[in-house]
């Protein structure tokens, strides 16, 4: 199966021949969750990404992905006051 991931702020840095804001694609095996595609495929380190959307809905780590699906995954993102 092939997905399109799009990787955000941080996680940029993993695939830095992909342009801003651009997406890639990605072979994946049948029944392949958010998390082998995070650990086994693209090989980021797990604690480095706290939000996965898939097709623009939040999604666990637990999601079965299909083919064609669109995922963004973004790293823990801090704010507010100080």
């Amino acid at each position: 199966m092939i997905i399109h991931v799009k990787l955000f702020a941080s996680l940029r840095r993993y695939r830095p021949e992909v342009a801003l804001g651009q997406s890639f694609p990605c072979e994946i095996g049948d029944a392949s969750t958010v998390a082998q595609l995070v650990s086994d495929v693209l090989h980021l380190p797990p604690e480095e990404v706290a939000i996965s959307l898939v097709n623009g809905v939040y999604q666990t780590r637990e999601c079965p992905l299909n083919d064609g699906d669109q995922v963004g995954l973004w790293p823990p993102i801090a704010g507010g006051e100080r």
